[in-house]
């Protein structure tokens, strides 16, 4: 369940929870708590800038996005799923520096965010465990029949041109592999957001 709360909090916190901050970051304060997980402002940006695909996303949907994640990677450490391996980690991280072009592209804004190689590669071990958590609870059990092919086929003429069903199958079965195993993720995420506590600090109206 979710609620809205206001939430003040001082210079006190930031120095406290945030020392390392940079000028860019000048105050910062606490987004939302889930659980026990406090969620600041400063996580929102970095996250949102740094690891948000969408390039175009808002703070409101990187909180959001953040939320999950945090809900997932409990669930994740409950079932005691294994760390990746560091060169796993290594890979991505690597991955991650190129969608900024230049290294030093990457390396300003690491700086104008208050943002360490460690911090960068800790998110990534997260994410890495909540990718084998939605693979084993979610793709799983993720299955789409001869029937489910046929139908999407048939209802999707424009997409397989001059491609016979057969030829099409493996396309279609990827699709609609996607679409379940996003509409089973949503329900898992429903029912982890309905046991939680989630207290969301929403500023007060101008």
């Amino acid at each position: 369940m979710r609620f809205g709360l206001w939430l003040p909090i001082g210079l006190f916190l930031l120095l406290i929870l945030f020392p390392a901050t940079s000028p860019a970051i000048v105050a910062d304060r606490i987004m939302a708590v889930v659980d026990r997980e406090v969620i600041a402002l400063s996580d929102v940006q970095k996250y949102r800038e740094v690891f948000l695909k969408k390039r175009d996303a808002d703070d409101s949907a990187a909180l959001e996005e953040i939320i999950d994640q945090t809900l997932l990677l409990a669930e994740a450490r409950k079932l005691e799923i294994l760390p990746p391996p560091d060169d796993e980690i290594a890979r991505v991280y690597k991955k991650l520096r190129l969608r900024f072009g230049r290294p030093e592209t990457f390396e300003l804004l690491k700086t104008r965010l208050a943002l360490t190689d460690d911090e960068i590669k800790e998110r990534i071990k997260q994410q890495l465990l909540i990718d084998q958590l939605i693979e084993q609870r979610i793709h799983f059990f993720v299955f789409v029949t001869p029937a489910e092919i046929g139908a999407y086929y048939q209802d999707h003429p424009g997409e397989f041109k001059n491609q016979t069903q057969e030829a099409a199958r493996k396309a279609i079965q990827e699709i609609r592999t996607a679409e379940k195993a996003q509409l089973k993720l949503k329900d898992y995420l429903d029912r982890l957001r309905a046991k939680a506590n989630i207290r969301i600090n929403r500023p007060p109206p101008e």
